[in-house]
C-alpha cells in the first residue's frame, strides 16, 4: 500500500530565512543536507507570488494594510507528497503535486499562496507550499456615530492550524483527495499518518538515502533469490542425472538379464535326430 505525506509547519519571522534556504537549496557550498541529491537539484521547480527575489518580500506584499503582531506566524507550510509505491504507477509526479497545490489553494486562496517548491532531488517527489493566514474576519464596531460589523483581513494562523483536530481533519481530507489518484495509479493509499508522526514519516518519504537503502536491499533480496534459484536448479540438474544414471543401470542390468536368459535357454535346447 501507498502513503500520502502530509506535513504542516508554522513560520514566524524568525524562520522565514531557514524556511527558504532549504526550499530553494540556498544552503552555502558543502552545506547542503546529506539526505538531498545534489545531481537532482535542477530538477525542481519554484513558483514565488509576483516573481519576488525572496520569501520576505513575497510575504510583506501580501501583507500590506494588514496589522502583524512581531511574533505573529506569517506563513503556514505545508509539504504533500507520495511514497514511492504511487510514483511505480505510472502517474505524472509534477502533475500530481501540482493538484497538491491546488487542493491547498482552493482551501485557503490563491491569494495567500506565498511559494510553491516541487523537489526531486530526494527520495520520493513532494511539494512545499507556503501560505499567508489571511482569514476575513467579521468584526464589531462602536463609536459615536453608531455601531455595526465590517468585514476586515487579519493574519490568524490559529484558525487554520490551531489544535489537533483541525490538523487531524486536514489530514482526513488530504488522504481522501489523493485516494481517486491513487486509484489511477492502481495503487492503494493508506489512512492518514497521525500528527505526532507527520515529521517521522515525512523523513522517511523524502531522504534519498532512505531510498538508496531500500534499492541495495531490494538488490540484495533479488540477488539472494537468484542465487536461491540458481542452486534449485543445480539440485534439479543434479538429482535429474542421477535418476538418468540409475535407470541406465537399470536399463544395463535389465539387458544382462535378458541376455543371460537367452543364453540358458539355449544351453537346454537338444537336436532331435
Amino acid at each position: 500500500m501507498a502513503q500520502g505525506t502530509f506535513r504542516v509547519k508554522n513560520w514566524k519571522a524568525s524562520g522565514i530565512r531557514s524556511c527558504e534556504q532549504h526550499n530553494r537549496r540556498l544552503y552555502p557550498e558543502g552545506k547542503m543536507p546529506k539526505n538531498i541529491d545534489p545531481e537532482k537539484i535542477d530538477y525542481n521547480r519554484e513558483y514565488i507570488a509576483g516573481d519576488k527575489a525572496s520569501f520576505k518580500e513575497a510575504i510583506d506584499e501580501r501583507l500590506k494594510g494588514i496589522t502583524v503582531r512581531g511574533n505573529s506566524v506569517r506563513v503556514i507550510e505545508f509539504v504533500m507528497g507520495a511514497s514511492e509505491d504511487f510514483y511505480k504507477g505510472n502517474y505524472s509526479a509534477s502533475g500530481f503535486l501540482s493538484n497538491c497545490l491546488g487542493f491547498i489553494a482552493n482551501r485557503y486562496g490563491w491569494d495567500n499562496i506565498i511559494a510553491s517548491h516541487q523537489h526531486f532531488d530526494e527520495a520520493n517527489p513532494h511539494v512545499h507550499v507556503l501560505v499567508t493566514p489571511v482569514v476575513e474576519k467579521a468584526v464589531r464596531w462602536k463609536n459615536q456615530r453608531g455601531e455595526g460589523i465590517r468585514k476586515e483581513k487579519r493574519l490568524c494562523a490559529r484558525d487554520i492550524t490551531g489544535g489537533p483536530k483541525k490538523l487531524r481533519q486536514m489530514q482526513e481530507d488530504f488522504y481522501k483527495f489523493i485516494v481517486p489518484y491513487g486509484i489511477k495509479a492502481g495503487v492503494e493509499f493508506e489512512p492518514r499518518v497521525l500528527v505526532e508522526n507527520q515529521d517521522k514519516e515525512y523523513s522517511k518519504h523524502t531522504d534519498y538515502r532512505m531510498a538508496e537503502i531500500k534499492r541495495i536491499a531490494q538488490q540484495a533480496q533479488q540477488e539472494i533469490d537468484a542465487a536461491k534459484r540458481l542452486e534449485l536448479q543445480k539440485e534439479i540438474v543434479r538429482q535429474k542425472e542421477l535418476l538418468d544414471k540409475e535407470q541406465q543401470k537399470k536399463n544395463e542390468a535389465e539387458k544382462k538379464a535378458a541376455l543371460s536368459e537367452k543364453i540358458n535357454k539355449g544351453k537346454g535346447f537338444k537336436m532331435g535326430r
